[in-house]
């Protein structure tokens, strides 16, 4: 079943639509939602961030010196004396170094709208029966999961599950409270080999039994750091809602 869900969530990131009038998770049981929805959910919705990271490994670079993912677009001369080819400068400045950009799109892929979103695709392409999605959709999640994806997977290549799993965490705003990731998951290409997405897991509770996302808190961030690919997405908890509330 995870297989089924990781491979359903293998979407098109360079896929753009316009919101609708209303949110489908809201306005209607997952039953009825059509490709629309679906794509909706699972690219422009509060559990989907599409961002663009500095892609240091295209260039042979490393993470030291490239622009902060929060500012994607930022660009730095390192140039000790400002000039270019050894040459001083002559008080123009010199032109900014392009740095490759590659996208990724980060779902919290533990919530019920993107779960019943899969299923529903599997569904609508008559790979499941909708009475199968349903008895699915109900099954409880005992940790988070938030999944990875992009069309440049190369850092993820060579990295090992526990290397992964060390650098990446959940950070929430209010208490700054850092919740480590326990697990990795990995989807890969009908080779065996290439790795089209992953799925970091992350305790739902403490060991005194205590929730690790309290439920006043209304922002978290995820982080994840390997090769030269430093991925930062910004969950704005208090819209990440259906109709039965708080969806994490």
């Amino acid at each position: 079943m995870r297989r089924v869900l990781l491979a359903g969530l293998l979407l098109s990131v360079a896929t753009t639509i316009a919101w609708a009038a209303s949110d489908p998770w809201k306005s209607k049981p997952f039953q009825q939602w059509d490709d629309k929805d679906i794509r909706k959910i699972l690219t422009d919705s509060p559990w989907s961030k599409v961002i663009q990271v500095p892609a240091a490994w295209t260039t042979g670079g490393d993470s030291a010196g490239v622009p902060d993912p929060a500012t994607p677009n930022a660009s730095q001369d390192h140039s000790p004396d400002g000039g270019i080819m050894g040459q001083r400068g002559t008080g123009a400045a010199p032109a900014a170094p392009q740095v490759p950009q590659a996208t990724f799109v980060v779902r919290w892929v533990s919530s019920r709208v993107v779960r019943e979103a899969v299923l529903r695709s599997a569904v609508v392409a008559g790979r499941m029966k909708q009475e199968d999605a349903e008895k699915k959709a109900s099954e409880p999640m005992e940790v988070y999961q938030v999944l990875i994806v992009g069309t440049d997977m190369k850092p993820f290549q060579g990295a090992d599950e526990k290397a992964l799993t060390d650098q990446a965490y959940l950070v929430t705003k209010k208490s700054r409270h850092r919740i480590g990731a326990i697990g990795v998951e990995f989807q890969r290409g009908p080779d065996g080999k290439t790795v089209q997405a992953l799925a970091f897991a992350f305790p739902r509770k403490t060991a005194s039994g205590e929730e690790t996302i309290a439920s006043d808190e209304k922002n978290v961030e995820f982080y994840s750091s390997v090769a030269g690919a430093n991925i930062r997405a910004s969950f704005e908890i208090s819209k990440m809602e259906d109709a039965k509330g708080r969806d994490l």
